[in-house]
């Protein structure tokens, strides 16, 4: 089996978060909108080639800003000088209209929003100085000889400057606030589940290990019985002790893998690929794996989810005779879909009123499990055409902490 893993190249840009990200992008957009209807404001005479090319560049950077937001926003958290190239165009944009009251002005004020959302208060009011000072430049450098000083153009326009700031930190804030309203809600959920997934474990373990060995101690108690009356049967009763403690370790080693908190820490995807990586190697079967790690699911979900992967792959093993196996995890759209396909014998796939009715219960729990994840889980096969296993989980815009990249192993 070759394996190979493909990790997204680390940034030393730090990223800003998916939330911010969204606002940046909305803003951008009302800008682009705010320049696109500045020609329509402008007087005839100041419609001319230079303001038409300042605007156009101003539609132009608000687009890309939006587009590729992913990379622009954070290299503008990381440096406020940046900004500096915004303010030269509005400075350009106020002489060549030869006014600073104006359609321009409001291309403008989106400036010190975005200031406030990427770098709250301090680089906020450090932008919206600079801002005034590019303003007040451009208003003596247009500013007519012995004309009356005008109030607004002094005044009232260059408050619009830290009032938009303002109003970029508060919305900082509020992002802020309910990132970490979601991040608290998702750490609790993770420890009720922690918590009622080391319950499910000692019940299991109560159910099966302890049974088990519970049935060793009483076989060796009557063993010394045996081998004084019996020793054929005393024999048979030392294999039966041996299978069983065989059993028991199994089921412990089982217990003690399920024990681990990865399944509850990390992105689901990672847990998948873990899991899927374990198996393979277990049955050493060539396994192609296409599995986005940065795929979560909701804590209630995960459960179900892992354990009917691990069915999928048990029946594999068991009954598909199968020499090829893919596993995949993906988003479709609201949807978070796990797939295992084989090229094994395939089966007749009977009706859940027949699998009932021969007591195989294995494909009903499958679907029951699914149901409890809040998804449905469909089998499709023929004989010798492989089985395929699909489980659909909607998850709508959950995104959970996921990770930053992606893997894939065949």
């Amino acid at each position: 089996m070759v394996s190979s893993v493909t990790d997204l190249a680390p940034s030393r840009i730090r990223p800003v978060p998916e939330r911010v990200g969204a606002a940046f992008r909305m803003l951008m957009q009302i800008r682009m909108l705010i320049a696109a209807l500045t020609l329509l404001l402008l007087p005839r005479e100041q419609l001319t080639v230079a303001s038409f090319l300042i605007v156009l560049s101003i539609v132009v950077m608000s687009w890309l800003a939006g587009r590729a937001w992913q990379l622009i926003a954070p290299r503008m958290a990381e440096h406020p000088m940046l900004f500096g190239l915004d303010m030269w165009i509005s400075c350009a944009a106020f002489i060549v209209s030869g006014s600073t009251s104006g359609p321009f002005f409001l291309c403008t004020v989106l400036t010190p929003c975005v200031a406030g959302l990427l770098y709250r208060w301090q680089g906020m009011l450090t932008v919206v100085g600079l801002q005034m000072v590019c303003y007040y430049t451009a208003y003596l450098l247009t500013l007519p000889d012995e004309a009356p000083v005008a109030f607004q153009a002094v005044f009232s326009q260059p408050l619009a400057y830290p009032l938009a700031g303002f109003a970029g930190v508060a919305l900082r804030r509020l992002l802020d606030d309910y990132g970490a309203q979601e991040a608290a809600r998702w750490h609790a959920e993770a420890n009720a589940a922690a918590a009622e997934e080391r319950a499910r474990l000692a019940r299991e373990m109560h159910d099966s290990l302890v049974k088990t060995l519970r049935g060793i101690a009483l076989s060796a108690g009557t063993l010394p019985i045996w081998l004084a009356k019996d020793q054929d049967r005393a024999a048979d009763e030392a294999k039966k002790i041996a299978e069983a403690a065989e059993i028991a370790s199994r089921e412990a080693r089982v217990l003690l893998t399920e024990l681990r908190d990865d399944g509850l820490t990390l992105p689901f995807g990672e847990v998948v690929g873990a899991q899927v990586e374990r198996w393979a190697g277990e049955v050493a079967l060539p396994v192609e794996r296409r599995i986005d790690a940065r795929i979560d699911l909701p804590q209630r979900a995960r459960h179900e989810a892992l354990a009917i992967l691990g069915e999928a792959l048990a029946n594999v093993q068991r009954h598909s005779g199968a020499e090829h196996v893919q596993v995949g995890l993906y988003r479709d759209g609201p949807d978070v879909v796990l797939t295992v396909h084989d090229d094994g014998r395939g089966f007749d796939l009977p009706s859940p009123v027949e699998l009932a009715r021969g007591g195989h219960y294995g494909l009903i729990g499958l679907a029951e499990r699914a149901a409890r994840a809040g998804g449905a889980v469909t089998v499709t096969s023929a004989p010798g055409a492989g089985t395929t296993a699909t489980l659909r989980i909607h998850v709508g815009n959950f995104v959970g902490e996921s990770a930053e990249r992606v893997v894939e192993v065949s």
